[in-house]
């Protein structure tokens, strides 16, 4: 048995995935294996990771297209390492990634390890740091990731500007825990940011965290970004998201502590999000088909419920700005300000 199985999901990746690949095999630790799985890609993919197969750590693995978690979970249960870790088939990680991880994790018998990431955009790298003064393990710091994934602090804290907390690929976890916890990624054609209710099912069921302070992931940042991109039916794809992780919270008994905390996230990434969404310029709708969109989202039932708390009244200006307009429910003012805001946000973003 391997000491570690890292899972590469792969769809239309053939682009990147040398540069992932190599990061992997290059490792200065050299128990582990590695699973390329191909997920239905039509660009040459499958062909190209084939090409590893000579390295009798790689194995090359088939699927029906089903989508990033479901590529995930296939991998996850066709691994065979103590540990579990996710690289992103555009992504890339440091080379004592697995030595520093694998060992820090058999020291503290952790079940779950998450560290920090480099945001890599453009050839420019920018690491981003929780927090926290690590390494850190225990209930406490736990307890607090565990808040911070549920929603946004109340207050303007450092944690406010934390990103991708979320992610699958920030965490190793050790395989026997993660599989007997049902632990399982959603149907990302259902329902967005599917990782999100892994991670907080994760650390809802760990009792042996360990937080490390390394930057040992490399997120490549495409062009897709939040202001250019469009996703239709989003607000229905984030409720979703939304509702799962309610089911894990009232499985772990925490749904009534952090329901207005929850209900702020809502408010902030779902509807936010969406908003912006409408105004992509990759939207084909017309001005009456946003202003339907725009309509949509202000009737969401959630939406109402997370407009009403007080909770973020002391958070940040933005914050404070976002639920502000979001209260006043009127269609003319909120398509407004989301269209002048996402003109502001593409150009900042050009100037980047």
């Amino acid at each position: 048995m391997p000491a570690v199985s890292v899972v590469v999901p792969i769809y239309n990746g053939k682009q990147h995935l040398a540069r992932c690949v190599k990061s992997i095999l290059a490792q200065s630790f050299p128990d582990f294996e590695l699973l390329l799985v191909d997920d239905g890609s039509t660009d040459g993919s499958w062909e190209a990771a084939l090409k590893y197969e000579s390295d009798k750590r790689v194995h090359v693995l088939k699927k029906p297209h089903g989508g990033l978690g479901d590529t995930r979970n296939y991998g996850a249960t066709h691994a065979s390492g103590k540990y579990l870790v996710f690289v992103d088939s555009d992504d890339w990680i440091e080379l004592s990634t697995l030595h520093d991880l694998f060992t820090a994790a058999e020291k503290e018998k952790a079940e779950l390890v998450i560290f920090n990431f480099v945001r890599e955009n453009a050839g420019k790298g920018r690491t981003c740091c929780l927090p926290l003064h690590t390494p850190e393990s225990g209930s406490k710091v736990n307890r607090k990731l565990i808040e911070e994934l549920i929603g946004p602090d109340g207050t303007d804290s450092a944690w406010h500007r934390v990103e991708m907390l979320g992610s699958a690929c920030r965490r190793m976890y050790l395989k026997s825990w993660f599989t007997g916890n049902k632990i399982f990624f959603g149907n990302e054609q259902k329902i967005m940011l599917e990782d999100l209710p892994v991670a907080i099912q994760a650390h809802c069921a760990c009792r042996h965290l360990l937080v490390l302070g390394g930057a040992y992931y490399h997120y490549f940042c495409n062009h897709n970004s939040l202001s250019t991109r469009y996703r239709p039916h989003k607000m229905e794809m984030l409720t979703a998201c939304f509702l799962s992780v309610e089911k894990i919270l009232e499985k772990y008994g925490l749904s009534e502590k952090y329901r207005e905390r929850h209900l702020a996230w809502f408010l902030r990434y779902a509807a936010h999000s969406s908003l912006v969404n409408c105004f992509s310029p990759r939207n084909p709708a017309g001005f009456c088909g946003r202003w339907r969109e725009v309509h949509g989202i202000l009737q969401n039932p959630i939406l109402r419920r997370a407009a009403q708390s007080d909770y973020l009244q002391h958070a940040s200006k933005a914050d404070r700005m976002l639920l502000c307009i979001l209260r006043t429910r009127w269609t003319p003012l909120v398509y407004l300000f989301y269209r002048c805001y996402s003109c502001v946000l593409r150009k900042n973003e050009r100037k980047q």
